[in-house]
């Protein structure tokens, strides 16, 4: 609890006595809670946590037993592996602080680091935030956005739409995005608030002179096709494609962590690979679309009033993001920000 209560002064930038005044306590007092040494009164307690913009019984509730786990399952991360750490509920969840073939230029801020299979925190390593899950490069910029406009953290764990939703029925994610055609997305696994973030399309992509092979020659050739997980809403797209064209439903090729991962392999030299039209387009490449995609933010109702959420949708819903997404290019935004009944 102490540690939570400093992580989240510390994400918003205040000092003891920046938050002392503005709960209206003694700075004396905010130092004794956060060294563990004083549990507040109630009346204190809920000053602090409207000071700090988050449920008193979210801040003032007991520190979880054990390890924190990996946000969307796995394996736990290996000794040395930098993690950015969250808390969704009473549960501490670890995010790869590198996204591997995913992660921009540029060092990846992590919150603590894996010694002897036990993590440890850094110094300045923050808990607070709001945790999304989702495959979508656009939750990128969304967190950005939150982080500049509202100073509020949103961690994010890239995965495919399968394991989000696992994710997010664990508990271990406070909201996803998730992406199929409209007649075929999942059913959540929680109650949840769901908004649209737009629509895009699944395909091939490829670099080839010749153009992107079609689902029948790689099917007859064999070709390799740098693909997803199982879970992914873009490999269920090709399994269909496949069933459709009459071919096995198995082809050979490596399997990326995500759309962006898939689309720099082609690049760089795999004949061909499942991606969405930005992540091609980003590249360069040339793309055969397989589906159009419905693609939504969806939040645990659990969590929808958490202050860090508000900010969410109204990132979602105002002029910045959709001016950006316009730029990259690939995105239907007619109903971007629409809440979805």
């Amino acid at each position: 609890m102490a540690a939570r209560i400093r992580a989240v002064r510390e994400a918003r930038g205040w000092s003891q006595a920046e938050l002392a005044a503005a709960a209206g306590v003694s700075r004396q007092l905010v130092g004794a809670v956060e060294a563990g040494r004083h549990l507040p009164n109630v009346a204190a307690a809920i000053a602090l946590a409207r000071a700090l913009g988050h449920p008193v019984e979210e801040l003032f509730a007991p520190d979880p037993a054990g390890e924190p786990v990996p946000a969307c399952g796995g394996d736990p991360p290996a000794d040395g592996t930098p993690v950015v750490l969250a808390r969704v509920g009473e549960q501490l969840v670890t995010i790869p602080a590198d996204h591997g073939a995913e992660n921009p230029e540029r060092w990846a801020l992590a919150d603590a680091t894996v010694r002897g299979g036990r993590v440890r925190r850094l110094t300045g390593g923050s808990a607070a935030g709001l945790v999304l899950a989702g495959c979508d490069p656009a939750l990128g910029l969304l967190a950005t956005l939150v982080e500049r406009t509202a100073r509020r953290r949103v961690p994010v764990a890239y995965a495919s739409t399968g394991r989000a939703v696992d994710a997010l029925g664990a508990g271990r994610v406070h909201g996803v995005v998730v992406h199929a055609p409209t007649d075929a997305l999942p059913a959540p696994p929680v109650p949840v608030r769901r908004w649209r973030l737009g629509r895009w399309r699944v395909g091939l992509a490829s670099a080839r002179a010749s153009g992107v092979p079609t689902v029948e020659e790689i099917a007859t050739r064999r070709l390799r096709v740098v693909q997803r997980d199982a879970g992914a809403g873009t490999q269920q797209a090709f399994a269909r494609a496949l069933a459709r064209a009459g071919a096995p439903a198995a082809v050979p090729g490596p399997v990326a962590s995500g759309h962006l991962d898939v689309a720099r392999r082609v690049a760089t030299g795999a004949p061909a690979g499942l991606t969405m039209e930005a992540a091609a387009r980003s590249f360069g490449l040339r793309f055969l679309p397989l589906e159009e995609h419905a693609v939504e933010l969806w939040i645990d109702d659990r969590w929808v009033s958490a202050p860090a959420a508000a900010a969410v949708v109204d990132a979602l819903t105002g002029p910045a993001l959709r001016e950006r997404l316009a730029l990259i290019g690939g995105y239907d935004l007619a109903e971007l920000g629409t809440q979805v009944a």
